[in-house]
């Protein structure tokens, strides 16, 4: 009897563990990985007032189409470009890039890596990451610059805002035709392609990142204007065709 015991005993034990194990692998399942999101915009939005495509100013054909690849922004004059700019995305992404390093260079604001502090080779690595331009001491620093972009992006907004930010050109926000201070307050600083961009408020962003390239000319042609101090620039022949035309104004309401 109490062999016929100890020998049920024992099946049971391995019948739970049995059931045990079972129920371990029908149990809830683990939660898959989260992949990382590629549509969603990292750094400035796209800098420039034209298809990268057909070359026609953004606008002419509606409101342009706006994409993201692996988080940097791109806008196209309309659907049909779309297609083709992705035909060879690798290409096309590159002659973004020259334009960008092209743009912002002389607007860049440190001499050293946002990386290591250390300063800047004669040629330093260059690189575009979410439509900014980086410079870094060697290409080795990009690994680290990746892992913490935020951060690293956050300190090139920080070096753009000193550096241009005791001679900023206007006097008004661009958006709202407010004067700085008053009843709005402290003004708020923004970044975007290297340029300063001054805003009365922070309602006004929304107007920036809708239209960027408009604000950036506006700030452009403001800058190379008389004392780099007007308002509203007449016949700058500085000002650049690219960013688009410094005379338009939206209209904005705070109320």
């Amino acid at each position: 009897m109490n062999r016929v015991l100890t020998l049920l005993c024992g099946t049971v034990a391995a019948a739970g563990i049995t059931f045990a194990v079972i129920a371990q692998d029908h149990g809830q399942p683990d939660k898959p990985a989260v992949p990382a999101k590629t549509d969603q915009r990292v750094g400035d939005p796209y800098p420039f007032d034209t298809c990268p495509v057909s070359g026609k100013k953004l606008g002419e054909m509606g409101d342009p189409v706006v994409k993201v690849y692996d988080g940097r922004e791109v806008r196209f004059c309309c659907p049909a470009c779309p297609p083709k700019f992705e035909a060879d995305k690798t290409a096309n992404v590159a002659k973004i890039d020259e334009k960008i390093i092209k743009d912002q260079g002389p607007l860049y604001p440190l001499k050293t890596s946002v990386v290591t502090g250390k300063d800047l080779p004669e040629k330093p690595y260059e690189f575009v990451y979410g439509n900014r331009l980086v410079r870094l001491g060697t290409e080795s620093e990009k690994a680290e610059f990746t892992k913490d972009s935020k951060k690293y992006l956050g300190a090139l907004d920080k070096a753009v805002i000193a550096a241009q930010g005791e001679h900023y050109p206007l006097t008004k926000c661009p958006v709202s035709k407010e004067e700085y201070g008053g009843e709005m307050g402290k003004p708020v600083d923004i970044v975007i392609a290297d340029r300063l961009i001054r805003l009365c408020c922070a309602d006004c962003k929304k107007d920036v990142q809708k239209d960027p390239a408009k604000f950036i000319a506006m700030v452009d042609a403001a800058r190379h204007g008389e004392h780099g101090k007007s308002d509203h620039p007449e016949g700058d022949e500085h000002a650049s065709h690219e960013h688009g035309d410094p005379h338009e104004h939206p209209d904005h309401d705070h109320n």
